[in-house]
């Protein structure tokens, strides 16, 4: 009983907070699109001080003879992740940066659910992972799903965009979707590589990730007060428009914010509520309930952008959107049967 609550409330979690998470990002482009870096700098700095919470210790400066706060020993070594942290803030920092670009919500989303590619490639490249036939046929049907869809929507941009600057402009972002695959991958496989040589550091990694990444934004300085300029001289109005709520007191009631900055807090929130959603179902669930779960979540995520947001989406980007999921799923059911091939064949060499 207790597993099928974790259950409930997990997918609560998941569906609840992350496609609230992509209608609050949907809200914050269509009144400012350059606002990429700003965002993600915001999200880090929340990451990094709720993990600073967990990863803080107290100490008696008489007794101990040391400063009084310290943060805890860590399980791996602080360089060990100075790479992660670059492959991270690199990913991390292009996929919002792609919006200033002119992609869409739901070519990121069908980009992001591709990155599956990617990883087959890089795993068989440097850790000469070996594949299933299935594994393969189901990679060359996302592969398919990407093509359709990306050119699809070019073809549309194309007609849609007046200046060719606008549609170079489109080009360059699809290339940076592509570097952010790709850097996504190399981190993932680093990240394997380092969650076996030191295992359950998955919080540390969390932590430090983002913590580390933070004074890199420092090279972003003049774009990131340009954006917070933006935020700052957009619409304002009472607390009270914005959140109708019968009890709250009239003095925060009648105070003035700027709106976009409501979203912003709301657009943190949910994506700490849908990571935490994630986190909780891989407590219980396996990695193919889990991935099938997130796959549904990302397509829920795609009709909201398409419907509530009129995002164009042609009858040849379905299509391909369609391949791209399908394709996933079958990658992930495909995954699980080989290892499960593969448990067996150990038990009986075990038995032998």
């Amino acid at each position: 009983m207790a597993v099928y609550n974790d259950l409930i409330i997990g997918l609560y979690l998941v569906f609840g907070g992350c496609c609230f998470n992509v209608i609050t990002l949907e809200s914050i482009l269509k009144i400012q699109k350059s606002c990429g870096r700003l965002i993600t700098l915001i999200q880090f700095i929340f990451i990094a001080c709720e993990g600073l919470i967990h990863n803080i210790r107290f100490h008696n400066p008489i007794k101990e003879k040391t400063f009084p706060i310290s943060l805890k020993q860590r399980k791996a070594p602080l360089y060990k992740w100075f790479l992660m942290v670059a492959l991270f803030f690199i990913s991390s920092v292009l996929n919002n940066l792609v919006f200033e670009f002119h992609i869409s919500i739901p070519i990121h989303i069908i980009f992001r659910s591709s990155s599956i590619i990617m990883n087959m490639i890089m795993s068989w490249l440097i850790l000469k992972k070996r594949y299933s036939l299935q594994q393969i046929l189901a990679i060359c049907i996302v592969t398919v799903g990407l093509i359709i869809t990306t050119l699809s929507s070019a073809k549309d941009k194309g007609k849609a965009e007046t200046q060719e600057k606008d549609f170079k402009k489109w080009i360059m972002g699809i290339i940076i979707l592509v570097i952010s695959s790709f850097t996504g991958s190399l981190m993932g496989i680093y990240q394997e590589y380092m969650f076996k040589k030191y295992p359950g550091t998955w919080k540390e990694c969390l932590f430090y990730n983002h913590l580390l990444s933070v004074p890199i934004f420092m090279l972003f300085l003049p774009q990131l007060k340009e954006q917070w300029y933006l935020f700052q001289t957009s619409p304002k109005n009472r607390i009270g428009y914005y959140l109708p709520i019968p009890l709250l007191p009239s003095y925060i009631s009648n105070i003035k914010i700027q709106g976009v900055w409501l979203l912003v807090i709301a657009n943190i929130i949910t994506q700490y509520i849908c990571v935490s959603g994630v986190q909780k179902l891989s407590s219980i669930c396996s990695s193919v309930t889990l991935n099938l779960i997130l796959n549904v979540r990302k397509f829920i995520s795609l009709l909201i952008s398409v419907i509530f947001f009129k995002n164009p989406f042609s009858k040849m980007s379905w299509f391909g959107s369609i391949f791209v999921f399908a394709g996933v799923i079958w990658y992930v059911k495909a995954s699980d049967m080989l290892k499960k091939k593969e448990k067996t064949k150990e038990i009986k060499k075990k038995r032998n």
